[in-house]
């Protein structure tokens, strides 16, 4: 199994991502991916 990690990210890296956030219209959130991998379905998890 993959262990999870915190990002390490530089400012460059940062910036791409609001960029990203801007150009998508939505804002990027951080979640713990083995809860949803692990809940038996393809749907994605209620917020």
């Amino acid at each position: 199994m993959e262990e999870s990690k915190f990002a390490d990210l530089d400012r460059e890296q940062l910036q791409e991502i609001n960029e990203l956030e801007g150009k998508l219209g939505v804002t990027l959130i951080a979640y713990d991916s083995a809860a949803t991998l692990n809940n038996g379905s393809n749907e994605m998890p209620s917020i």
